[in-house]
């Protein structure tokens, strides 16, 4: 299995680290098909996020960017000084300016109607509470090396839907060294609510430890957050972590959604309840011990241990009230 791409110190007292994010996103057409792109620099280290979405916005890319790039640094680093550099004026002006009244206002702007990209913009919200951030602005296509490199990545990004299944559509990361445990995590399902089964590998420099279990009627997504849970339940001290899963639902689900879903009372942003609620809490318990950088990769830069937790689900469904634990703990 080829190294993650992690790099991490160990956190450290002291000030808090000083990050620069440079960020881009678009559409073509507007709305349609789009991508973003974040390049995180923290020293001589550096890591790269980019996905897309299939129907969205120009405005909806440029927010999810620096929302997913914040919450890399809150899950891997904790608080940091972070200066944030955009070529996007709605992104700077309604972060700096404008959401402090939307907030007092219950999320409705001056005219009283509901602020567009409302999810984006309360998980923007919430992710720069946790760091000191300074928004810089940037004029697009200037020649500035890292916002044209920003550019070109989300544009990778979008030109990748193009190439079929298994195209990155969420986080990807690329930077230097290795997470103390990386876990892949898969799930399989027979029918919306049929026999279901969960595996996860768990890999460290020294060990792997496989982990499988089931349940005979239940969903994908609930098998899921279980494996994810199950994994981190299994080590043994808090670690810096890599969580690998093909699955939108819990990749974005645990680094985006969760915290908002909290805020709201369990509830999505269509005032509905959480699906799987329980099991996302008993997830939360499990991770906050741990740093950890939840990653949906692309296809052909997977981790090989995907594959192999995908066989111990799909075994799992088939036998669903039997759980497997053959290696020794990572």
């Amino acid at each position: 299995m080829a190294q993650s791409p992690l790099d991490i110190d160990n956190l450290h007292s002291g000030p808090p680290p000083q990050v620069d994010i440079y960020t881009d996103g678009g559409c073509d057409p507007n709305p349609g098909p789009g991508g973003w792109a974040a390049i995180i620099r923290l020293g001589d280290r550096e890591w790269v996020l980019s996905g897309n979405d299939p129907n969205t916005t120009n405005n909806r890319m440029e927010l999810h960017a620096p929302a997913a790039a914040l919450a890399l640094l809150e899950g891997l680093l904790g608080r940091c000084r972070v200066t944030l550099h955009t070529d996007s004026q709605y992104l700077r002006q309604g972060i700096t300016e404008w959401i402090a009244g939307w907030v007092r206002n219950g999320w409705l702007t001056s005219d009283k109607q509901p602020v567009k990209n409302q999810d984006l913009w309360q998980t923007l919200h919430r992710l720069t509470q946790g760091h000191e951030v300074t928004w810089q602005w940037l004029k697009g296509h200037a020649g500035h090396p890292l916002n044209e490199r920003a550019d070109r990545l989300a544009t990778e990004a979008l030109r990748s839907l193009c190439r079929g299944p298994g195209a990155p559509d969420a986080h990807h990361i690329a930077a230097g060294g290795p997470p103390d445990v990386e876990i892949c995590v898969k799930a399989s399902c027979h029918g919306a609510q049929g026999a279901g089964g969960w595996g996860a590998v768990l890999r460290t420099e020294e060990r792997t430890k496989t982990l499988s279990g089931g349940d005979p009627k239940t969903t994908a997504n609930a098998m899921l957050i279980r494996g994810a849970t199950a994994a981190l339940r299994a080590l043994r001290k808090p670690c810096r972590v890599a969580v690998y899963s093909d699955a939108k639902y819990l990749i974005q689900g645990a680094s985006l959604w969760i915290k908002g879903w909290q805020a709201r009372g369990w509830q999505t942003r269509d005032g509905k309840p959480v699906a799987n609620r329980a099991d996302w809490e008993a997830l939360l318990a499990a991770a906050q011990p741990h740093r950890i950088a939840w990653l949906l990769p692309p296809a052909e830069e997977a981790p090989a241990d995907l594959d192999r937790a995908g066989a111990l689900a799909a075994e799992a469904a088939r036998a669903p009230e039997t759980a497997e634990d053959t290696q020794p703990a990572a």
